[in-house]
């Protein structure tokens, strides 16, 4: 399969697109066929090594992980033994700002870790590029510990249309 792959940290210049085998998933994992991923400013850290602090978690002298990205939408195409919750055919998408190896044609990943099927009405595209802006609004949210009937203002971009919304919440 193709993937685009570094063994150490760079710039994206460096960054290449080559052949690699595709995963097999352990018992625990799906197979997915990924159909939609971003370059995001996680992805950018993860590349680079930059801040310094990203080398905590993923690699001190160089990537752990050689297939770049963090988050994707795609379709199972395979599951282990142990595997309850997915099917093959289902539509998903996840997010891991460790990195996921997502900019590639398949992934796996734990079926317990960061994925979910995706809504019915969402396009690969869509749900791909809310991954990493629904986890930091989640993890803000939680942080300003906001209680119930507390507004909040949720200010974005989200799909291929690139108007602004501003959207108040109850919580």
């Amino acid at each position: 399969m193709k993937a685009a792959i570094r063994y150490q940290y760079a710039p994206p210049q460096q960054l290449s697109v080559g052949e690699v085998p595709q995963p097999q998933p352990k018992a625990n994992e799906i197979l997915v066929r990924v159909y939609a991923a971003t370059v995001n400013r996680t992805d950018c850290a993860v590349l680079t090594g930059w801040p310094l602090a990203i080398r905590a978690f993923t690699g001190l002298s160089k990537p752990k992980l050689p297939i770049t990205g963090t988050d994707f939408a795609g379709q199972v195409e395979g599951i282990g033994q142990e595997v309850k919750d997915f099917k093959i055919g289902d539509r998903v998408w996840g997010f891991n700002d460790n990195g996921l190896e997502s900019h590639a044609q398949y992934l796996c990943i734990a079926a317990s870790g960061n994925v979910i099927k995706m809504p019915e009405n969402a396009s690969y595209e869509v749900a791909a590029a809310s991954a990493e802006a629904a986890h930091y609004a989640i993890n803000f949210i939680n942080k300003l510990k906001v209680t119930p009937g507390q507004k909040v203002l949720v200010n974005g971009e989200l799909g291929l249309s690139a108007q602004r919304q501003y959207k108040f919440f109850t919580i």
